[in-house]
């Protein structure tokens, strides 16, 4: 790779790590061909970017930028796993996480999430996180649930009226048909 390309290299990564919603650190080493291929593609479906990438570059490429604080972390054979969307984070740490349990060569090292340190663990929590719509969905059912109490209580009160009207209806009318026969 000549000096253009290394620059060209440098800049397409600093546009990427600015981007960047979050990024995980893994490290590959011991895996086949197929099984990073499997992992890329598996990411790929999920809007993530994979990519092993030359420490000497990323060192030039992360500067004012939130990858910094993993300046440490890049040292041996390295691959990125970034998204730009918040949705694709908890899909992304789930997708490395049942990778690396599947396949321990793949290890977990540190990422980046909206500029804070995020360690192996708090990966394996993000992972177990529910799909947006459902953590939407039950918010929202959390936030309907004294609306709705407070319609029913508020309709128990003409529901009651009514059953009491209707059960004198019925007395009186039941009273007076004996007296008709």
């Amino acid at each position: 790779m000549n000096r253009q390309e290394k620059e060209k290299q440098v800049g397409w990564l600093n546009e990427q790590f600015r981007g960047a919603r979050a990024l995980f650190l893994t490290s590959f080493q011991g895996l086949s061909v197929a099984e990073m291929n499997a992992l890329r593609s598996e990411l790929r479906n999920r809007g993530v970017n994979y990519k092993v990438m030359k420490n000497t570059l990323v060192r030039l490429a992360y500067q004012d930028t939130d990858v910094a604080s993993l300046g440490a972390d890049f040292v041996g054979p390295r691959a990125a796993a970034w998204t730009e969307t918040s949705d694709n984070v908890p899909a992304m740490a789930k997708v490395l996480v049942d990778f690396a349990k599947a396949h321990p060569n793949l290890t977990l090292i540190r990422g980046v999430l909206d500029g804070n340190l995020v360690e192996p663990t708090e990966m394996e929590a993000l992972s177990t996180l529910p799909p947006r719509e459902v953590l939407l969905a039950r918010v929202l059912g959390t936030m309907k649930a004294p609306v709705s109490a407070f319609v029913n209580t508020l309709a128990a009160v003409p529901r009651s009226l009514l059953t009491v009207l209707k059960a004198i209806e019925e007395q009186k009318s039941s009273s007076t048909e004996p007296a008709n026969s």
